[in-house]
């Protein structure tokens, strides 16, 4: 080389793929997303504004096409098929009993057009009828018989019930007349139904008391009463209620002892002569003394008539108690 001759740089610039041009891919991608999206749009339209005719070719057009004939063939062997080993085994040519799915051929344009699906072909359900399981129809029929049989019983016994309690009532105050013994204790009989049921109270009067004052002991007339009232009660199937009250006089006796224990204590006295007069042990449902607190006179709490005994014959367990007025 002469010492003239300058010499070649020749310099390479490598550019910067962090800032480099992306490329195009993203502007056909977004090309396609919009050609499809101008497409659908296009459908929508179509469908909005066509009539009824151009529905209907639209959905013959894509509609599936299904033979409906069924049969073996029309064709040289005139449906015959000819097998493996050279036979000939013919067809029958009738059409089959299974039903084919028409897939909507009936009215296609159902599919496309909200307008006429009250028109779509009409689905029957059969219902198996040799099984347990029921039509809903006749579940309805059996359901409304089944009420109206029970509404009908429940009628019944309440009727029964309340010719009962009258017969009840009867029988008691006419033993208890017929006694010379008790006949003066018919005014202390009192009878009142209420929403438990038939209730029979046993109530003190001025001079004449069932039990003996602060005592809990039955004498022999209470006892007779109380007799009385277990013979006609025993072959009922009722559950029996037995409460004791007191008047508002304090208990003079010991100081641990009060109107609450001994209307509790008359109370189980009298379950106890009931129980020996052949009423069933079982049928006492409830035993309880509630002291003064629900006096028949509320205007004097000291009244006689204050101190009773309850015996409530309850409604009958098919038949539901009233609601308390």
């Amino acid at each position: 080389m002469a010492s003239n001759e300058q010499p070649i740089i020749i310099k390479r610039v490598e550019e910067d793929s962090d800032h480099g041009h992306h490329g195009g891919g993203w502007k056909v991608a977004y090309a396609d997303f919009m050609t499809a999206m101008m497409a659908f749009f296009l459908l929508l339209w179509i469908l909005a504004s066509s009539d009824e005719e151009k529905l209907q070719g639209l959905a013959d057009y894509f509609s599936p096409s299904l033979s409906q004939s069924h049969r073996a063939g029309d064709g040289l062997l005139d449906g015959t098929v000819t097998a493996a080993d050279g036979a000939i085994d013919a067809g029958e040519g009738a059409a089959t009993p299974v039903k084919v799915p028409t897939f909507g051929q009936e009215n296609p344009l159902a599919v496309f057009d909200s307008r006429l699906r009250d028109q779509a072909p009409e689905v029957v359900v059969e219902y198996d009828t040799s099984g347990s399981a029921k039509p809903p129809s006749e579940q309805s029929a059996l359901e409304a018989a089944r009420e109206a049989q029970e509404a009908t019983e429940a009628a019944q016994a309440e009727s029964e019930w309340q010719a009962a309690q009258v017969h009840l009532q009867s029988e008691i105050m006419d033993k208890v007349v017929d006694t010379p013994a008790l006949r003066a204790l018919s005014e202390n009989l009192r009878f009142e139904r209420t929403s438990e049921g038939l209730e029979i109270q046993l109530v003190d009067r001025s001079g004449s008391s069932m039990f003996d004052k602060g005592s809990s002991r039955v004498d022999d007339l209470t006892r007779g009463l109380l007799s009385v009232i277990a013979d006609a009660v025993a072959d009922l199937p009722n559950d029996i209620m037995i409460s004791g009250h007191t008047d508002s006089v304090p208990y003079s006796g010991a100081t641990a002892y009060s109107n609450w224990e001994l209307s509790a204590d008359r109370a189980a006295a009298t379950r106890r002569v009931l129980v020996e007069s052949g009423v069933g042990s079982d049928r006492i449902a409830r035993i309880s003394g509630v002291a003064d607190t629900d006096p028949l006179d509320p205007d004097q709490p000291d009244a006689p008539e204050n101190r009773r005994i309850s015996i409530t014959i309850a409604y009958p367990k098919e038949i539901a108690a009233p609601a308390a007025q």
